[in-house]
């Protein structure tokens, strides 16, 4: 069941974001309270006319009642103009200014965030949760605000009419508001199983679609509209459940009224013979009866949207309100030797029943290249995101020139760090963008970087040269391209720590020499953690890590671990002889 007072401070937060254009959203307030007062002046007109027109033929109402029609409805068409166009600017700011905090909260939460939550859920909050959440925040209360009047207009002005015959009017509000409960319970829940569902379906659309080699290789075709098939009926069942839950009350309300409007007609034909109403009053009464219907059946219809919106809310408010990386460090340093000290270093990731790093002690000198090796699993990936701190340790401390990395502000430790990976992150944008990204860069730093990777040939080579636009993550380059301009990225940076992770083992032999090449120039006075499986491209290293199970279990230069005859020699005469 829904509570009522989550629903009620999830309303008030929502509307604390139109808080910033209030003088906007009073103006639109304002004329949806004129248009509100002007549909009970529509029955408050027909009275005067009928008794005066055509019943005692006064010449005055004869030559003023058809001017102030007009000007009834041209006050009517002048306030509905200026509520919508108010709304309008209201809604699309709101739906800027909540995407964007979304946005820039996504910008900054947490790696492990990342691990957890589906990116298509995350685009499900952005673009569908979004929308749902405008119309609860700016149409849903046009609606409540207009017809609210409307309907308290003209319930006082058919109660100065008749107040006795008015007192069938409240048998309507019990039943509205039963209704609107019922309903809108319903509606709730099955707006929070709609947006789970379609944060699925987007998942599986972008599955497919980002791998559609492998789906065209293995004929995962069939396969694949399945899975679509499953989820996308889902939804259209719960659409389906959501839209006759919300085409329920509207009826129920319609039922109610007719036999309210039965009871009057029956009742006022009397009081109308009897004198007791006049002929204007009666069709003015009854007029007015039956405009009520109209806003009323709208406030019960509303709920629909309403309870959407506030489901959608409460995702994205669960969203911004995530904790994000946390920065509380205070020392900030221009310059970087690179030492790196770990001191009794253990990991386990939240999902984790235990350690996959630790405890893990070792000390790396500055200008050193520091290979770590070890099978799949064995921690060498974890320790080398410890030092970027996309992770934080659960025991003990890491330091950079001697300063504890929680105490670094994190701005400032990244900035002294660079990546090159297998799996590049290229964007697409130009080629000279791609390898300036996160700096400010000239034409002629990006040249140089792009000379230093060994890139500069393969890239004037291109139709506009470094203004090329290389389509989605860099489809249009090759493996060894996609790399290069990786390694022009951290020539760019400048960074003092460099962290290579299995850089080249997705390249062919001539490829893997130019970028090695690239690669060499690179860690040049650097310091560099290399992770390798390819154990022929860290022999020259100044001292190789050997993990096992989270442990190093060796350490020492290939020479001297060769010799040593233990788990380093095992991993490495096994891939020699394989090769």
């Amino acid at each position: 069941m829904t509570d009522p007072g989550a629903s009620a401070d999830t309303y008030q937060r929502l509307l604390y974001h139109v808080k910033p254009y209030w003088r906007i959203f009073a103006a639109g307030i304002a004329a949806m309270v004129v248009l509100g007062l002007t549909e009970a002046g529509i029955p408050a007109l027909l009275k005067p006319v009928l008794d005066g027109t055509f019943v005692k033929q006064d010449p005055v109402y004869l030559a003023w009642a058809p001017l102030f029609v007009v000007a009834l409805f041209m006050v009517r068409g002048l306030a509905n103009v200026a509520s919508e166009t108010a709304f309008a600017a209201i809604s699309t700011r709101l739906v800027f200014d909540v995407r964007m905090r979304m946005f820039e909260r996504l910008l900054y939460l947490p790696t492990s965030y990342y691990d957890d939550v589906a990116n298509a859920s995350m685009i499900s909050k952005l673009v569908y949760d979004v929308t749902q959440v405008t119309n609860a925040a700016t149409q849903v209360l046009t609606v409540l605000v207009k017809d609210s009047v409307t309907v308290v207009a003209l319930v006082i002005y058919v109660f100065v009419l008749d107040w006795q015959l008015s007192l069938l009017i409240l048998v309507l509000v019990p039943s509205v508001s039963a209704v609107a409960f019922f309903v809108g319970r319903r509606i709730r829940r099955l707006s929070r199983q709609l947006q789970q569902t379609f944060g699925g379906m987007l998942h599986v659309l972008e599955e497919s679609t980002r791998g559609h080699k492998v789906v065209k290789l293995y004929g995962g075709q069939r396969y694949e509209y399945g899975r679509f098939e499953r989820i996308a009926k889902l939804v259209r069942h719960l659409q389906f459940k959501a839209q006759v839950a919300s085409s329920i009350g509207v009826p129920i309300v319609e039922v109610i009224g007719a036999l309210v409007m039965a009871v009057v007609i029956y009742i006022g034909t009397d009081r109308a013979v009897e004198n007791q109403l006049t002929v204007g009053g009666f069709v003015a009464f009854f007029t007015a009866l039956g405009l009520l219907f109209s806003p009323i059946k709208r406030l019960t219809k509303v709920n629909e949207p309403l309870q959407r919106g506030l489901a959608a809310a409460e995702s994205v408010f669960r969203l911004i309100d995530q904790p994000v990386e946390p920065d509380l460090g205070t020392y900030r340093a221009e310059t970087c030797e690179g030492r790196l000290v770990f001191d009794a270093v253990r990991m386990r990731y939240a999902s984790s029943d235990r350690d996959v790093l630790g405890p893990v002690s070792v000390a790396i000198e500055p200008r050193t290249t520091v290979a770590l090796v070890g099978p799949s699993g064995s921690g060498k990936t974890t320790f080398a995101n410890l030092v970027s701190r996309l992770y934080l340790p659960t025991e003990g401390t890491i330091a950079l020139d001697g300063v504890d990395i929680a105490q670094w502000q994190l701005a400032s430790l990244r900035s002294h760090l660079a990546m090159v990976s297998q799996d590049v992150l290229l964007f697409n944008d130009t080629v000279a963008n791609n390898i300036a990204y996160g700096k400010t860069a000239t034409r002629d730093e990006i040249m140089r970087a792009a000379e230093a990777a060994g890139a500069t040939g393969f890239i004037e080579a291109m139709p506009q040269g470094f203004d090329t636009p290389i389509g989605d993550d860099g489809v249009r380059l090759s493996g060894g391209q996609r790399q290069r301009l990786a390694i022009a990225r951290a020539f760019i940076a400048d960074a003092a720590v460099l962290i290579f992770d299995e850089a080249t083992s997705a390249l062919d032999s001539e490829s893997e020499k130019i970028v090695q090449a690239g690669l060499e120039t690179l860690r040049s006075g650097r310091t560099t953690l290399v992770i390798a499986h390819r154990l022929s491209t860290i022999v020259n290293a100044d001292e190789i890590l050997v993990f096992d199970a989270g442990l190093i279990v060796e350490h020492g230069d290939h020479a001297t671990l060769l010799a040593r005859g233990g788990r380093y020699s095992e991993l490495y005469r096994a891939q020699y002889q394989n090769n």
